[in-house]
């Protein structure tokens, strides 16, 4: 797994492509579980299809941060990526940025940059 920690309480995860995707985001779930103050940022540059599959990896991450108190932020989304989280009317459920700067903006409280999607 292509993982990193930031700062001490935010870890950077570079995903994979589909098929690997979703084992990747099982991983990662062991991780958040393990490591219980811990921000998520989620590299997507390398992810072109999601599958529904892992959609539903994201949405359980994105579940456990949130009773943590913690953050999921989605970074270098490509459109096509994009706009299957519009279709899936899943835009407004996760937080996109632009770039891992941004994400690390928006987690330590400064402007909180966003992306609205567009097809």
């Amino acid at each position: 797994m292509n993982t990193r920690l930031l700062k001490p309480d935010i870890l950077f995860a570079l995903l994979p492509p589909e098929p690997q995707l979703r084992p990747e985001l099982a991983l990662l779930c062991q991780q958040v579980a393990q490591a219980d103050g811990t921000h998520l940022i989620l590299d997507l540059s390398r992810v072109e299809i999601i599958t529904s599959p892992s959609i539903g990896g994201l949405l359980t991450l994105r579940s456990r941060l949130s009773e943590l108190g913690r953050k999921l932020i989605l970074c270098n989304t490509r459109l096509a990526t994009k706009c299957i989280f519009r279709v899936a009317g899943l835009e407004s459920v996760f937080e996109f940025t632009r770039d891992k700067s941004d994400a690390l903006k928006a987690i330590c409280g400064w402007e909180r940059p966003t992306i609205k999607v567009r097809c």
